[in-house]
Parts: C-alpha cells; sequence; structure tokens
C-alpha cells in the first residue's frame, strides 16, 4: 500500500464516476478509518455506499458531478473548533481512502444536500462530504501558490527540511475554490509551527485539512508541535 506522502501527491479531487461498486474489505477498511477519526474528533462522519439517486447531478462550483453514488458524510455539532475538526479529521479518511485505491473529491456545499440521507443528533448537521469510488479518469493537479507566499521563517533562520517539506505537502491540500489561504510560521525556538487560516469560504476547514498535510509532509520524526 503507498505510504500518506505518496497518497498526498497522486490525488486529485475526481467528479466523473464509474458504476463499479466498492468491495467491501475496502469499504471495511475504510469505516475503521472513519470510526478512529470520529473518536478522535468529536465528530459524526458517515459512510454511504450506492445511492446513486442522493448525489446523481450536484452542481458545485467547479461542474457537476456524475455517477457518483458513495460519499463519507463529514457531520458535526457546532462545538469549538467544529470547522477546523471537519477538515483536519476529513483529510484523515481521504487520503486513506486514496491509500485505498479510491478516486475521491471533497465537496462543500453538500450540507443541507445531504440531510435527508443521514443520522443526525441534536444540534447536528452535514457539514461537509466526500464523493469517493471509481473514476472515470484521476482528475488532474490544479495550480498552486508558491512556497514563499505561504510560509515564514525568522529572519536568518535556516529553514528546517521537515518544515519546507510540511508547507510544500499542505499546498497539495484540497482548499475551497483552490483558494489556499493559509499562513505556516515557524517560531523562533525552531520548532513551534503556528497556522493561520485567511479570510474566504471554509478557510478554517482548509487550515485543518493543511494541517494534517503538513504533519505528512513533515514526517514523523519531524520534533514540532502546533504553537
Amino acid at each position: 500500500m503507498m505510504e500518506l506522502s505518496e497518497a498526498i501527491r497522486v490525488r486529485h479531487a475526481v467528479r466523473h464516476y464509474t458504476d463499479k461498486p466498492i468491495p467491501q474489505d475496502i469499504a471495511d477498511e475504510l469505516q475503521k478509518t472513519i470510526d478512529e477519526c470520529n473518536r478522535e474528533g468529536d465528530l459524526s462522519m458517515q459512510l454511504k455506499l450506492n445511492d446513486p439517486v442522493a448525489f446523481e447531478g450536484f452542481l458545485t462550483d467547479y461542474g457537476i458531478y456524475k455517477g457518483a453514488r458513495n460519499v463519507v458524510a463529514i457531520v458535526s455539532d457546532r462545538t469549538p473548533d467544529w470547522e477546523e475538526r471537519c477538515g483536519y479529521y476529513g483529510a484523515h479518511v481521504l487520503l486513506r481512502a486514496t491509500q485505498l485505491g479510491l478516486d475521491t473529491g471533497w465537496v462543500r456545499q453538500f450540507g443541507r444536500h445531504l440531510s435527508k440521507h443521514v443520522e443526525l443528533e441534536q444540534g447536528e448537521r452535514p457539514r461537509f462530504a466526500i464523493v469517493l469510488g471509481y473514476g472515470v479518469n484521476h482528475g488532474h493537479q490544479h495550480k498552486s501558490k508558491r512556497y514563499d507566499q505561504v510560509a515564514r521563517v525568522p529572519s536568518g533562520m535556516a529553514t528546517p527540511d521537515w518544515f519546507r517539506r510540511g508547507v510544500e505537502a499542505a499546498l497539495l491540500a484540497p482548499t475551497s475554490l483552490n483558494q489556499q489561504k493559509f499562513v505556516f510560521t515557524l517560531q523562533p525556538d525552531g520548532r513551534k509551527v503556528s497556522a493561520k487560516a485567511g479570510l474566504g469560504p471554509c478557510a478554517h476547514t482548509d487550515l485543518g485539512i493543511a494541517k494534517y498535510h503538513f504533519e505528512i509532509g513533515a514526517g514523523s520524526d519531524a520534533d514540532f508541535v502546533w504553537a
């Protein structure tokens, strides 16, 4: 199975899907990740398979989803940081699906559209969705900002390799309208990293996705903590 760092590089947004079903063993593996992320992130993400009526023809800013019949609904209440948690743990699921050989698309306008297809507790609602399955193609890389547009390092300080790798991985994260409105700043102690969202639709959710990508890019041996 591919490493997460490779999954970051090969994953691209896909909108058109074939009717090939997701095998049960792959669905089971994905469900394990969803269960783990729900526990850690205090979310209620739900995997829904083989429901073409719910998603066919759904229009987004990027175009229409066709053949989409499988989805992970990202459900949360409004407890603090819900937006960033949806992004951070949703990114776990997104990249796990990629490791399992699935194509994906992160959808930000899916909330109300999914309400009648998921189970909701008091105060919960579907915020986003991950459409998944086997694409007609595997998508393509979108234009990205440059490293120096989103990275800040104190003047005169050498940039650690892990910091650069982390930022470069964050630049491959899916963001709303491909806006990439986040900044990663290395603190003067050379160990703490602050991550800040800019202004824009879903900016804090995008930051959560980017932070997970940063952690994967930096590597498990990187000696850093979030400020």
